[in-house]
């Protein structure tokens, strides 16, 4: 009774209208029965004071109910209440766990599966229509040349690096009889061989100890939308990756974990590609994609893996109009569109 799930605990919200309605019943005493002839400074002053704070108590209301209720919205953490109920709303998920439609363990004889793997970018965070998803975009392009003869498939999640990824891979190839990989990579997917501390742990911000965030929403979106983003380890999250490229010992194994997924899909007779997926809005100084997206793709070609790097497709475009919202900077369905077409014509256009 006292919770419902993505619109928080209502006990919380009724606390907020008892705690306004003792303010405007306070006003109304204060107006009542204060001797404002006797003490007219003063009760000029504590009258608008209370006024104000009435008025500013209807806007925080307004704020909270809107916020608790109707905002659906992700942002780059999938934390606040809006991100939960977002993907409670958009986020239907196979019986496997991916966002996509169910896939069937018998392949028929004359359909060439092909499996986009990938993180968040590929799951399609932030993207209310999985139609509108890069993968899914590619998949009407593959129907109007040759209607029936591939299945595209989605499989990723939020989170995933390179070397939670080659399990899955291994996975639908076995079990899906999958004929080709595309491995969508983005820079954080080496984020996994980065240690992380308590004090300066860039993959999610800290709660605040002074108050407890989820009893407000309205307070949850100002700390998130104000405070956070001032944060060190979210405005270095970029130069944190990094600093992860320039670290050999580290770069030696995220090359091993590339190499390991090569490796299986070599062995099951499995076309790889990758798509180098860049950030599409950077906050950092010490991030320059172009030159690791040049050493891995260097890398991958020296092993005779078709590549593609998307950094190029988003060349002109204002950063701003390819994001999410301003809270969350995945990529948004006009960033997909580019990246599908980028994909399209690298690899699969006759």
């Amino acid at each position: 009774m006292f919770t419902s799930g993505v619109f928080g605990y209502l006990f919380d919200y009724l606390l907020w209208w008892v705690l306004f309605l003792s303010l405007v019943i306070h006003t109304w005493c204060f107006f009542r029965y204060f001797p404002r002839t006797k003490f007219r400074k003063s009760g000029l002053l504590i009258g608008n004071l209370l006024v104000f704070n009435c008025l500013l108590g209807v806007l925080a209301l307004a704020g909270e109910s809107y916020f608790r209720f109707a905002a659906v919205e992700t942002d780059s953490f999938g934390v606040s209440l809006p991100a939960r109920r977002w993907f409670a709303l958009y986020a239907k998920l196979n019986s496997v766990g991916c966002r996509d439609e169910e896939w069937t363990t018998k392949k028929p004889s004359n359909v060439r599966r092909i499996a986009f793997v990938g993180d968040s970018f590929t799951y399609g965070w932030g993207i209310k229509q999985p139609e509108d998803r890069f993968s899914d975009l590619i998949q009407p392009m593959f129907d109007a040349r040759s209607p029936g003869t591939v299945e595209v498939m989605n499989v990723a999640k939020p989170g995933w690096g390179t070397d939670a990824e080659l399990q899955p891979v291994q996975e639908i190839i076995d079990v899906f009889h999958v004929d080709e990989v595309v491995l969508c990579h983005v820079l954080n997917d080496i984020e996994e061989l980065l240690p992380v501390e308590s004090a300066f742990n860039p993959t999610r911000p800290p709660e605040p100890g002074f108050f407890n965030i989820d009893s407000s929403c309205l307070l949850d979106y100002l700390y998130r939308r104000l405070y956070v983003p001032r944060l060190a380890q979210v405005r270095g999250y970029e130069d944190w990756i990094a600093k992860a490229y320039e670290n050999q010992e580290i770069m030696d194994a995220h090359r091993r974990n590339l190499e390991a997924v090569a490796t299986v899909c070599r062995e099951r007779g499995v076309t790889l590609r990758v798509a180098l997926m860049p950030f599409v809005k950077t906050t950092g100084t010490g991030l320059d994609q172009a030159a690791i997206h040049k050493r891995l793709r260097h890398f991958l070609e020296l092993h005779g893996i078709p590549v593609v790097d998307l950094l190029s497709a988003l060349e002109g475009r204002s950063p701003n109009a390819l994001v999410v919202n301003a809270k969350d900077a995945h990529p948004n369905e006009a960033a997909h569109v580019l990246f599908a077409d980028a994909i399209w014509n690298a690899f699969f256009a006759p």
